[in-house]
């Protein structure tokens, strides 16, 4: 068995993510797929939510590449199409992503590189952590999931019965959306960004 450290044990959570799902994730499968005892684990993992930390950091271990070159909103929507991809690219990594607050360098710095456009681009220090977090949110809750309309029954919804058979898939959902939240952000920009005072004549 290669040597217990850190690294070793987050690539194999990681790997038991993929393998099980989130809810299944423990300490004790992780400890199992390790060859080891609980109590070793616990030297170098103190519990579960530190695992779950890892984990979330390890998958969001990869830097954005953004073009700074770029106009504001085609960085942003670069920025979320690489996070998007770092999700989807293993199981449940985005409702983990929902239930453990970022605290370390990888998910920190993703917030960094989002907020460092925000400002750029003119965005008032009071609205871009906000921002931040609504662009976020729609990468996580979109992640994971296809759009399926409810079937609305026998009742009078005649406006539910027009788009019944729609169904998106979670990048087509995610394209939408980035599309309705950069304009609404591009139109917000122009009524709160300071203007140049006017040339006298």
């Amino acid at each position: 068995m290669a040597r217990l450290d850190i690294r070793f044990i987050t690539e194999a959570a990681v790997q038991l993510l993929d393998e099980v799902g989130l809810a299944d994730l423990s300490t004790r499968r992780l400890a199992a797929k390790l060859g080891v005892q609980s109590p070793t684990l616990y030297w170098h993992v103190k519990n579960k939510a530190e695992l779950l930390d890892l984990v979330a950091e390890a998958i969001c271990a990869d830097a954005f590449d953004i073009d700074t070159s770029l106009p504001w909103r085609d960085q942003l929507a670069s920025g979320l199409r690489q996070f998007r991809q770092l999700l989807i690219a293993h199981r449940d990594a985005a409702t983990l992503l929902r239930e453990r607050p970022p605290s370390g360098p990888h998910r920190l710095g993703h917030i960094e590189t989002t907020v460092k456009i925000l400002l750029d681009a003119g965005f008032p220090e009071s609205e871009a952590a906000g921002i931040a977090r609504l662009l976020a949110a729609h990468v996580l809750t979109t992640a994971q999931h296809e759009l399926r309309m409810v079937d609305p029954g026998e009742g009078d919804y005649p406006s539910l019965r027009r788009v019944a058979e729609v169904q998106m898939s979670s990048e087509q959902l995610f394209e939408l959306g980035i599309g309705i939240l950069l304009d609404g952000l591009e139109q917000h920009l122009m009524r709160v960004a300071p203007r140049p005072p006017a040339s006298r004549s």
